[in-house]
Order: C-alpha cells, then structure tokens, then sequence
C-alpha cells in the first residue's frame, strides 16, 4: 500500500511546483511588462530539452516582443537569474479582446487610475462587448473615489446569469485592483459568452420562413393518412 501512495504523492507535488513556479513568472510579468502591453495571463508548458516554454498572452504582442525580440530576449535573461530556470517565451495576441473580463476589468483599472469618469469608462466597455455578441456584462466597482466614504458601482447591460449550469460555463469573470491617492480602488466583471443558449430562449420564425416545412409535413401527413386508410380497407375485405 505504501508503494502505491508515493507515485500519488510526487506527482501532486509536481503540479504543486508547476502552479507555483507559473504563479511566479505571472507576478514577475505584471510588474515587468509596461501597462500598454495589456498583459493577460501566460501558460507554462515544460519540455524533455531541459527548458519551460511560457506562452504569454498579451494585448499589444509587440511592445512584449520589442524592437528585434529585444524586451523579450531581457524577459528571457531576467527569468532565468531570478528564478533559475531557462525559459524559451512565445508571445500570442489575446482573442476576442472585448469579451475577455479580466483585460476588461485591467483596463477600467488603469483608467480610473488615470482620473478618467467612471460612468463612461463602465458604459464604453459594456457598449464593446454587446457589439461584439455578449449576451449582457456587469461591472462593479467598489473603493474610496473622490471621498473618505467608501462607493459602490454597479452597471449592467444585457441579459445576466447568476445561478446553474450556464452561470458556471458560460460566465468570464474578471478582477483587478489598482491603487490611487484616496484608497486601492476593485474592479470586477462578468461577461455572459455569445455562445451561450439560454434554455428560457424561443425564437419565433416567420411564416415565409417555414411555409417549405409546412407543405413538406402536410404532404408526409397526406401519404400516412392514406397508408392508413388503404391498411383499413384491405382489412375489411379479410373480414367480409
């Protein structure tokens, strides 16, 4: 029994490792990588030739990338000395940039940071992600904003899900937080995927649109019903 518990054991401990040393890189990218860059998240793929390929996903691809793979070549040398690992970095731009929360919720940090108005950064990001197919977004703000008191925001557009199964699978959620004079400032956003379907969802045709269907099943209901009709016939025939 034992033997059996080791393998377990070594195993949870690599993924321990591997979360901790991606966690790592994360926080070293958030604070390296300039706010422009819209950096996201990054994924850690170890490799049989001795070095982690990290995949980072960013907004702007190129100010990561830099003039001739430059920024990159630094991110590179930096990783390797802070944290004693060699790294090979790819750089991907982020899909569907107005559907992703968390950049949304980074974004509308940094522009609250920069002073701009809250009620039109919230209403700019929400009108993006509707135009883009989101099924509705919500944004809540909280923190000190201009007073001693604490605030609270909240903005919705669309339709929103808060419980079951489509409320876990189909929900992108987003926070961040920045910090200003008066108080750290939280961001959080919720974002209902255009591909969701939504059970309670009818959609009515109109009658131009199926009237193929329509004559398609009264014919189908035509030839049973005189199917059924000529087995009636030939059974009173057996009878009489």
């Amino acid at each position: 029994m034992s033997g059996g518990n080791v393998p377990t054991g070594s195993f949870h401990k690599r993924i321990l490792r591997h979360l901790m040393l991606k966690w790592k890189i994360h926080e070293f990218l958030k604070q390296e990588l300039p706010p422009l860059a819209g950096y996201y998240t990054l994924d850690l793929i170890p490799t049989s030739l001795g070095y982690q390929k990290v995949i980072v996903y960013a907004k702007n691809p190129g100010m990561v990338v830099g003039r001739g793979g430059r920024k990159s070549r630094e991110i590179m040398d930096k990783l390797q000395k802070k944290l004693g690992i060699n790294v090979k970095l790819e750089v991907h731009p982020v899909k569907d940039r107005e559907l992703n929360a968390q950049l949304i919720a980074e974004e509308i940090a940094r522009a609250i940071g920069r002073g701009t108005s809250i009620r039109r950064v919230a209403y700019s990001y929400m009108q993006r992600a509707i135009s883009k197919g989101a099924i509705g977004i919500e944004i809540r703000i909280k923190g000190k904003l201009q007073k001693r008191r604490s605030k609270r925001y909240r903005f919705a557009m669309g339709t929103l899900i808060h419980s079951g199964e489509p409320g876990e699978r189909f929900i992108d959620v987003g926070k961040a937080s920045i910090l200003v004079k008066t108080g750290v400032i939280g961001v959080r956003v919720r974002i209902v995927k255009p591909e969701i379907k939504l059970p309670d969802k009818v959609n009515v045709k109109y009658l131009e649109e199926v009237a193929g269907d329509l004559e398609r099943l009264k014919q189908q209901i035509e030839e049973e019903t005189k199917r059924i009709l000529e087995k009636i016939e030939i059974s009173g025939e057996e009878v009489e």
